[in-house]
């Protein structure tokens, strides 16, 4: 088939039919329902009083998030590569494709190492009952491991509007981490992102956003993992290099688009 480039009012078709492109999370920059859904952890801890302090906890509604989430049984066997040449950062591709828009495959589930992004062999529903991976994903979500997602303690923050991953030297002191909190307590109703499609409000929505495609928002996150460690985060790609620039300048991609192929940069910060 040859590469269609599509107009804006189809391109918005093809993010429900053929491209597999969600619509704007709800809230200002992409975001706020997120961060409203989730509770802020207490400030910063240095790092040997947080592991200490992070024990597993069984998430509550496990079966909502089997049913709701799509999830399955097998593990994924989707790749994750390093592409980076900078010493002490990465660029990580992570195969998120998940079998196309409606998912056929588990999460790919990782740790943060020094090595790179470490994948973890994990299935969707064991990701429930296990400790060993930090960060999940699958098409545009991504889930960290804590709250509802998991029983670990895994928690992210937002920067600051303008701040770039270069500038981001340290932790903000003022930073508020959350936890995932996609499901109601006690109800376990589900907290959507708004794009429509029943997907959860993570932790990371905001990295988004859909003026007709898959647009980066180049939000940099600071994930904190249950080494009590801090991580820069920046998710720069959803499309294939090419495909990505397209979308940020055109609000168009190509079919096929080559969706859920993410490339994410990231370092520690300690």
């Amino acid at each position: 088939m040859k590469n269609l480039i599509l107009p804006l009012s189809l391109a918005s078709l093809a993010g429900s039919v053929l491209v597999g492109c969600p619509s704007t999370p709800a809230g200002d920059d992409a975001g706020p329902l997120t961060d409203a859904a989730m509770s802020a952890d207490d400030a910063p801890t240095a790092p040997d009083a947080f592991v200490e302090a992070c024990s597993p906890v069984d998430p509550i509604c496990q079966d909502q998030s089997i049913s709701q989430l799509d999830f399955f049984d097998t593990v994924s066997s989707a790749a994750i590569t390093e592409e980076g040449e900078t010493a002490g950062e990465f660029l990580t591709l992570i195969d998120a494709t998940g079998g196309g828009m409606t998912p056929t495959q588990s999460y790919v589930y990782a740790r943060f190492t020094d090595a790179g992004l470490e994948r973890v062999e994990i299935s969707d529903e064991d990701s429930l009952v296990s400790s060993d991976w930090d960060i999940a994903f699958r098409r545009f979500i991504i889930r960290l491991n804590s709250g509802v997602g998991g029983p670990s303690c895994v928690a992210a923050g937002r920067t600051a509007p303008g701040t770039t991953f270069e500038s981001l030297t340290e932790s903000p002191e003022s930073l508020t981490y959350r936890t995932e909190q996609y499901f109601t307590e006690p109800s376990c109703d589900l907290v959507p992102d708004g794009s429509g499609l029943g997907s959860p409000a993570t932790a990371l929505s905001s990295f988004w956003t859909y003026p007709g495609c898959v647009q980066m928002t180049g939000n940099v996150y600071v994930v904190r993992p249950a080494s009590g460690r801090h991580v820069k985060l920046e998710v720069v790609s959803y499309y294939p290099p090419a495909n990505q620039e397209m979308c940020q300048t055109s609000d168009t991609v190509p079919i096929p688009s080559g969706g859920g192929a993410m490339r994410v940069r990231w370092a520690f910060l300690d």
